[in-house]
């Protein structure tokens, strides 16, 4: 289980502080405090985003699942914490073609506490492309990190890129440009492309173009990344046991990666 980043921790003192405030804790409607409708975006098959703005300065989140017993909860992607008016929460790890119901919820600074009415959406159909082979470049495959620009705290270790869980994230604290990480595999491969999805803050942390360096200094890329919403696969072909991913262009401030991969065909 992965740990919750610092945000989390702020989001539960304020939901005790509003408990402790007032006894039985009552939710007043969030869409009394929001700009627009309340609907998720840039929906894929594994992916969705909740983008609202809110007239007070709220600590947010967003409960999910399959059905009203939810189970899973997304952050602000706002790693500074605290409570603010710009909300954009990233839902990953989804499974395609699936209903799912959820629920906006937030902390205002004063204790009150305010929650949506329980909405849905349903994630696209997966899509079949090309197989470029096994991503390789996984902690369950063998593979390690060996070096890392930096890291931004536990929560965002850059293990993270290679445990494929979506959920999880590795971000440099502040690298931009100069952000990569070095994944070291089981035993050297035949190469037949890299993969990377990259994070995003929304306004920042995303990066845009990158290549991959093997050991023997053979460079391969760059890649053009698209979008956050998603994984992103480019062909390449060369061999090696150790590649390193550097950022080329990016939003700026704390770049990383969801998941890094390295693709060879299955023996």
């Amino acid at each position: 289980m992965h740990p919750l980043p610092r945000l989390a921790s702020v989001l539960i003192a304020a939901l005790l502080l509003s408990v402790a405030a007032a006894q039985p804790l009552v939710s007043l409607p969030i869409e009394d405090v929001v700009d627009g409708p309340i609907a998720m975006s840039e929906i894929t098959a594994t992916s969705a985003t909740l983008l609202v703005t809110t007239h007070l300065d709220l600590a947010c989140v967003v409960v999910f699942g399959e059905d009203e017993g939810f189970g899973q909860l997304a952050l602000d992607a706002d790693m500074g914490g605290g409570a603010h008016r710009d909300h954009r929460v990233l839902l990953r790890g989804l499974e395609p073609d699936t209903e799912y119901a959820y629920r906006l919820q937030g902390s205002a600074p004063d204790g009150r506490f305010f929650a949506s009415e329980v909405l849905r959406f349903r994630t696209a159909p997966a899509e079949a492309g090309p197989s470029l082979g096994v991503d390789v470049a996984t902690a369950e495959a063998g593979a390690t990190v060996v070096a890392a620009s930096s890291e931004f705290g536990g929560a965002f270790a850059a293990a993270n890129a290679i445990d494929g869980d979506a959920r999880s994230e590795w971000s440099s604290r502040g690298d931009g440009d100069e952000a990569f990480i070095t994944v070291r595999l089981r035993e050297p491969v035949e190469v037949t492309g890299f993969g990377l999805w990259t994070r995003t803050m929304g306004t920042s942390a995303q990066i845009e173009r990158f290549e991959v360096v093997n050991e023997h200094g053979e460079v391969f890329g760059p890649f053009d990344v698209p979008d956050a919403a998603s994984a992103h696969d480019f062909v390449a072909s060369g061999r090696g046991q150790e590649f390193t991913f550097r950022v080329l262009a990016s939003s700026g401030g704390n770049t990383g990666a969801v998941e890094v991969a390295v693709y060879t065909q299955p023996r």
